[in-house]
């Protein structure tokens, strides 16, 4: 009885490790990409050595594949509790306004769609997945702006290409914050798809 117990709260100690290096990776690719940060770095940011990673994870790519994924869902699921908490035309609004907060290399990332698209579109393994994914945004905001998919479409693929132009040129803070501004006001002047 003993030893199980013990065994249940080591499982549990490597599963919240796990997760700290999950998340520590997913915050530092966002951050750098996947191919500017090194397994060391996130097992240092983590507060472990890098000798421990291999008993969570195969390889750097198996953490890749993983971390990318979770920041995805964890945008989808930040984004499902939004709409739905708010009116169509409230919700847009917000959620723009939201999505397109500012500079990406200084806040926290907003948008691992646009700060990770580079990485996953070189990684097969992750397209697959990430497609899915894609296309449950997609219908989600669909359904919850009450506009037919390819409406949709415009504007996530709007909301991604800003926050990928304004990450690109954040060395021009002028240039990065109206790229910003003119898509979050481009998209609020078309108002609600209905």
């Amino acid at each position: 009885m003993i030893a199980a117990i013990g065994a249940t709260a080591a499982q549990k100690r490597k599963e919240e490790t796990r997760l700290r290096i999950l998340e520590t990776a997913s915050r530092l690719f966002q951050e750098r990409g996947v191919d500017g940060v090194g397994v060391d770095e996130i097992m240092r940011e983590s507060g472990l050595t890098h000798g421990g990673f291999y008993a969570h994870f195969a390889s750097k790519e198996a953490l890749v594949e993983e971390a990318c994924i979770r920041a995805i869902d964890a945008k989808l699921e930040d984004l499902q509790q939004f709409i739905t908490a708010l009116g169509d035309d409230a919700a847009f609004e917000t959620y723009a306004r939201r999505f397109l907060k500012g500079d990406p290399r200084t806040d926290s990332p907003t948008c691992p769609m646009a700060m990770l698209g580079p990485d996953i579109a070189r990684r097969e393994p992750i397209q697959k997945a990430y497609a899915q994914r894609i296309r449950r945004l997609i219908a989600d905001l669909s359904k919850q702006l009450d506009c037919p998919k390819d409406d949709a479409m415009l504007v996530l693929s709007a909301l991604v290409g800003a926050t990928v132009l304004a990450a690109q040129t954040s060395s021009d803070s002028v240039l990065a914050k109206r790229i910003i501004t003119a898509v979050r006001e481009g998209l609020l002047e078309c108002g609600s798809f209905e």
